[in-house]
């Protein structure tokens, strides 16, 4: 007998919680590695298989497994960024300052928000016993659209917050590291200064002890002393702007699509195509595209 869940209530948004996420957008200009406008990106291991009821929440691609079970996130590049920290009363500006310093070993100088139009919030409607992801409704700023929940269902609005960041790019260990590889793999004749500056440049297999070193905090890359502690980040990239808008023109989404076609269930160039919107999207308001 199919499990029945009584008559649909609609919600009183008053009193909802809220788990507000900030981004930010790291718009760099180093005519070292490319005479154009780049941003910099993370590389996000997978969630493979753990319980993460709220891994769409940051805005992540939504994946199917067998039988229907929603994956985690795909490992992909996308945008710095994370949520509050309520213990420390912080503001969505401070977590993009904190979350965007801390993931990406770059510090962030300053946080600019970006106002962004449209249905860019998430109202998520979330399983009360397990706090599993069922669905979610898209909501603009000030906006309450009618929402109904069963009685197993529970609403978190969580509004996305989007930052234009001023990074002290040229004293990072970051842009050291990137240059070193960059000078390596065109010494190694793996490419040309003008595919870099084209294509950009990009690496997703570095070590926890080699992103703590090159300044990422410890508690995005996981405690080595905790073997159930997964390093969450596998790299960066550095990509150029003009390639970015290509890949939303055409709808190609990875940096490297010979090597994934050959391995398409655990793709390792994919860039997340929200990301890539939002990106391109922030840049045009700020006026710097």
């Amino acid at each position: 007998m199919a499990r029945r869940w009584g008559k649909p209530e609609s919600v009183d948004w008053r009193g909802q919680p809220s788990s507000p996420t900030s981004f930010c957008i790291f718009p760099i200009r180093d005519e070292v590695f490319s005479p154009e406008l780049n941003v910099f990106l993370i590389y996000n291991h997978a969630d493979k298989g753990r319980k993460n009821p709220l891994a769409q929440l940051l805005g992540f691609d939504v994946q199917q497994q067998k039988g229907g079970r929603k994956k985690g996130k795909p490992a992909a590049y996308g945008m710095p960024g994370g949520g509050l920290n309520p213990e420390w009363l912080e503001t969505p500006e401070g977590a993009a300052i904190r979350e965007g310093s801390n993931e990406s070993g770059v510090r962030v100088v300053r946080a600019r928000l970006i106002p962004i139009p449209g249905e860019k919030n998430k109202a998520l409607i979330l399983d009360k016993k397990t706090g599993e992801l069922i669905r979610w409704v898209p909501y603009a700023d000030g906006q309450q659209v009618h929402i109904e929940l069963r009685s197993n269902e529970k609403l978190l609005l969580n509004p996305m917050n989007y930052y234009f960041s001023d990074v002290d790019w040229s004293n990072s260990k970051i842009r050291e590291f990137l240059l070193n590889l960059k000078n390596n793999i065109i010494a190694e004749g793996a490419c040309t200064g003008e595919d870099i500056a084209k294509f950009g440049i990009s690496i997703n297999t570095l070590t926890r002890k080699e992103l703590i070193g090159l300044g990422i905090d410890e508690e995005e890359v996981g405690k080595a002393s905790d073997p159930e502690e997964t390093c969450e980040i596998g790299g960066f990239a550095l990509l150029p702007v003009s390639f970015l808008r290509w890949m939303w023109e055409n709808k190609q989404f990875y940096l490297d699509p010979d090597e994934d076609r050959e391995n398409p269930q655990n793709p390792t160039s994919y860039v997340y195509y929200s990301h890539v919107m939002r990106i391109l999207e922030g840049l045009e308001i700020m006026g710097v595209a």
